[in-house]
């Protein structure tokens, strides 16, 4: 018990240098951002130089060690970005690339004058607190997905990404209601992703309004033909998702 409590895996190291560079939460932030890279590079060199140096983070590992929340991770992305440090996937906010080495050289800088225009360079705006909160919110959303076939799981992830543009209501509960309804309804990877298709072009965050125009304009098409639905007994008749 005691050597749990004293193993230094239960500790993060924080550069004093860090702190006054970029403050107390994003010093904690980047210590363990650092420890997971040191990771990746030791284990999966070949697979960050087949992906430009890009690597998934698990937002939920950090605010495990950090107890920062997402949006609070995005915020501090933010900031590395303007320092260009880090650099976010267009598409994946939890796919990023870290320049180690220019965040090294930033902390040996003993230049005040240097270190102010960080400072002043790595200020957020208010776009950039409001894009950080809503890709929280895409990211907590899509971490309810429990679908493994590539091509539904984008599938599902470009479908929350149109209801949040659309403004549509959107829950965890949501998602997974609607994720268990389709599941219930086809086995086929083709229907699920072209009902997913339907309701991300129409903006449906209800299923069965999609279910529906898959079944009035696709079902019987040549595509389909031969694809089994289970349109019984799966549903769930107390929600529209």
């Amino acid at each position: 018990m005691w050597l749990d409590i004293i193993s230094s895996y239960e500790y993060i190291q924080v550069s004093i240098k860090a702190i006054n560079l970029v403050g107390r939460d994003a010093a904690i932030y980047c210590a363990e951002l650092m420890n997971v890279y040191s990771h990746v590079v030791r284990k999966k060199m070949e697979e960050l130089l087949d992906s430009e140096g890009f690597f998934t983070l698990d937002r939920s590992y950090i605010t495990k060690r950090t107890a920062l929340s997402v949006e609070e991770q995005l915020q501090i992305d933010a900031g590395l970005a303007k320092l260009e440090i880090l650099v976010e996937d267009a598409s994946d906010p939890n796919r990023i690339r870290i320049d180690a080495n220019k965040f090294c050289a930033m902390l040996v800088d003993d230049d005040i004058n240097v270190i102010r225009d960080y400072q002043k360079k790595a200020k957020l705006k208010q776009s950039d607190k409001s894009n950080a909160k809503k890709n929280s919110v895409a990211i907590n959303l899509k971490a309810v997905i429990t679908e493994t076939d590539p091509e539904v799981l984008e599938a599902f992830k470009t479908w929350i990404d149109a209801m949040l543009e659309a403004k549509k209501p959107l829950t965890r509960a949501a998602v997974e209601i609607y994720q268990r309804n389709l599941d219930n309804y086809t086995d086929n990877k083709d229907v699920k992703v072209k009902i997913l298709e339907i309701a991300t072009s129409l903006a449906y965050h209800e299923f069965a309004w999609a279910r529906d125009q898959y079944e009035k304009n696709y079902r019987g098409s040549g595509a389909f033909i031969g694809a089994k639905q289970r349109k019984s007994g799966g549903i769930d008749p107390n929600s529209g998702f």
